[in-house]
């Protein structure tokens, strides 16, 4: 048993019709080559947060699954029988709150909505300004014949939030991303392929690239085996898509052979939670 993984990397300007329309193009590269699962990067259809708190950017806001962003990424999916991981600047209700969201799509249905729940305030990324955080831990959803979990750019960062998408029983993670600041890169990679590596699953990673408001995002996007092998991986600069066919059965037995997650002591973590 077969999947083919992809990760779309996008350029995104002050134009969102142009930024769909360039993001359709990639996607359907995606789809002709083969993908069963494409991961989109974090709001690809809009600028990302500055880092100066702007008013003005709450005009990139959208509906969740009526807006213009989900309803292309929601035609895409079913038009090309793929699953798809959208992100988008949710406008939710009541008027003024707003969130981070990932919607995934399989073969046009909306079956997973996660809501970033770990916000920054740091290194030019001020998201707690904009957003609510979510309210829900990561899961894992059933698509195809992969159990895909879904968690947001700065919660890399957090161990804990790629261990939940294991324990829901989750082989495949999406990690849409807006990474910026060369210096951050290295660490960038470390860190996704520990989680690949920790929580024995594999890890797609989408960025954007270009510069937006002084911050120059570093693509690198790429998809990481189990054992945090890089089976794919995008250039620094460019608009791309990158695929890797994988077997999600490695994620289970890679389980069997290093069983992490049969050793854990839940009984002992306790303080984690204090």
């Amino acid at each position: 048993m077969s999947v083919t993984l992809a990760a779309v990397q996008v350029l995104a300007t002050d134009d969102r019709s142009d930024n769909l329309a360039r993001a359709a193009r990639l996607v359907n590269e995606a789809a002709d080559r083969g993908a069963d699962v494409i991961v989109m990067p974090e709001i690809f259809s809009a600028p990302f947060v500055a880092g100066d708190v702007d008013l003005d950017y709450f005009r990139w806001a959208e509906p969740l699954l009526t807006g213009p962003t989900n309803s292309l990424m929601a035609e895409l999916s079913s038009s090309r029988g793929t699953t798809i991981v959208s992100s988008v600047f949710e406008a939710g209700e009541p008027s003024g709150v707003y969130f981070n969201t990932t919607v995934t799509f399989h073969h046009g249905a909306p079956v997973h909505v996660y809501r970033k729940s770990h916000l920054p305030f740091s290194n030019a990324f001020p998201e707690k300004f904009y957003f609510r955080p979510g309210q829900e831990a990561p899961s894992a959803v059933e698509v195809g014949d992969v159990m895909l979990g879904t968690i947001i750019c700065y919660e890399r960062h957090f161990p804990e939030l790629g261990r939940l998408v294991a324990l829901a029983g989750g082989t495949v993670m999406a990690v849409p991303v807006a990474c910026a600041s060369a210096p951050t890169r290295e660490v960038f990679q470390l860190e996704l392929r520990a989680q690949a590596v920790f929580n024995e699953l594999f890890v797609v990673c989408a960025n954007r690239v270009g510069t937006e408001s002084g911050k120059t995002y570093y693509g690198t996007s790429a998809i990481y085996g189990p054992d945090g092998t890089v089976l794919a991986q995008a250039s620094a600069d460019s608009p791309e898509v990158v695929v890797a066919e994988v077997d999600p059965l490695a994620a289970v037995q890679r389980r069997h052979v290093l069983p992490f997650l049969r050793d854990r002591r839940p009984d002992l973590y306790g303080g984690l939670a204090d």
